[in-house]
């Protein structure tokens, strides 16, 4: 195969194999306030519910606002305290809560720890800290967290599209440059760090939409 022929098509597995053409990638600066802002909203979440039915024994711990509980330890706190309340419909909200005990819990690690998430396993924990928000809190204080898994989804939407674009962009200028290469070589030769540039462009955008999103739905956390 002509050297040529290799380079154009190294360039295309190049440019394709940048993180922010993947099909799971969401930029860690968008994720990581992300978790941050579920972990807080779970937290007030968790001190609204045990504040509601095992006051005593939440202020018997030192749990006077959301900020004083942590997330891993307000399980094993409603697992001691289980047959305090017998109340049918706390047991099986209780049995509700415990069961999605190991997404809420990474939750806060993932946010405390900065671990990097891929798309499915965020929304994934988004869709558990809702369903967690509407057993706690009821379904009207959960409409925030709603709101910001659907806006999630359709800024990742965006931000494909806008990176497909770029793709294909990229792709037809390293044809252009396969058929005149003497003409076109210069460019063939910037068009990896035009196109490293106008992707961290995209991902920049997509970081200050959730920045300005988290700020105007979450203000009040």
């Amino acid at each position: 195969m002509p050297q040529n022929i290799l380079q154009y098509e190294g360039m295309i597995k190049g440019i394709g194999s940048l993180p922010g053409f993947s099909a799971e990638y969401i930029p860690f600066r968008a994720q990581h306030q992300i978790l941050q802002v579920m972990q807080q909203q779970l937290e007030v979440c968790a001190f609204c519910f045990i504040q509601k039915w095992l006051l005593a024994e939440s202020l018997a711990v030192g749990w006077t606002c959301p900020q004083a509980l942590e997330l891993h330890k307000v399980f094993r706190f409603l697992q001691a305290h289980r047959e305090k309340v017998k109340d049918e419909f706390y047991q099986s909200t209780l049995s509700a809560l415990i069961g999605w005990r190991g997404v809420i819990t990474s939750i806060r690690h993932a946010a405390v720890h900065r671990i990097s998430q891929h798309r499915k396993s965020l929304l994934e924990l988004i869709r558990v800290a809702i369903n967690f928000s509407q057993c706690t809190v009821g379904l009207e204080d959960s409409k925030s967290l709603c709101r910001l898994q659907v806006f999630v989804k359709t800024g990742l939407s965006e931000f494909d599209q806008r990176t497909a674009q770029l793709r294909q962009k990229a792709t037809l200028q390293i044809s252009l440059c396969e058929a005149r290469p003497h003409h076109l070589g210069r460019r063939l030769a910037l068009l990896p760090e035009a196109v490293i540039q106008v992707l961290q462009g995209v991902e920049d955008d997509f970081v200050f939409n959730v920045e300005q999103f988290l700020r105007a739905e979450f203000k009040n956390s």
